[in-house]
């Protein structure tokens, strides 16, 4: 038996059915007609898995988590951009420190790129974590 005789097919794009238990075709939307799955058997890889109903305490809290906002706390968040801004003078600092002894063996202009690079990517980073 071919596998086209184990299912029907959709009227419009010829496809063999693909959710038995729905109206129409799930590839092109065209609606089936009422004697469409007459003659057929369900098919076993085609039929819906029946999920267990969710118990009441879950459906509760999920039915809070759509009404209630979630609360985020706002205290770590503030301590990491507390440090985040912390780090910004450190490392400048750090730089004028590597700049003044390096100076002798690097040129200037050098060091100052590669320090502005760097605080340019630290308060990147700030700003893009603040939103």
């Amino acid at each position: 038996m071919s596998p086209e005789a184990l299912a029907p097919l959709c009227p419009k794009c010829r496809r063999r059915i693909a959710a038995w238990k729905l109206d129409h075709c799930v590839y092109c939307g065209q609606a089936f007609p009422p004697d469409l799955r007459e003659g057929f058997a369900e098919p076993e890889a085609l039929k819906w898995v029946e999920r267990p109903a969710i118990p009441p305490d879950a459906a509760r809290q999920l039915e809070m988590m759509k009404v209630v906002p979630m609360e985020r706390d706002n205290r770590a968040r503030s301590v990491v951009r507390g440090l985040a801004l912390l780090s910004i003078p450190v490392v400048a600092v750090l730089f004028y420190m590597l700049w003044s002894v390096a100076g002798k063996f690097f040129s200037g202009w050098l060091m100052a790129v590669v320090a502005a690079g760097v605080i340019g990517y630290l308060v990147w980073t700030l700003s893009r974590s603040a939103r």
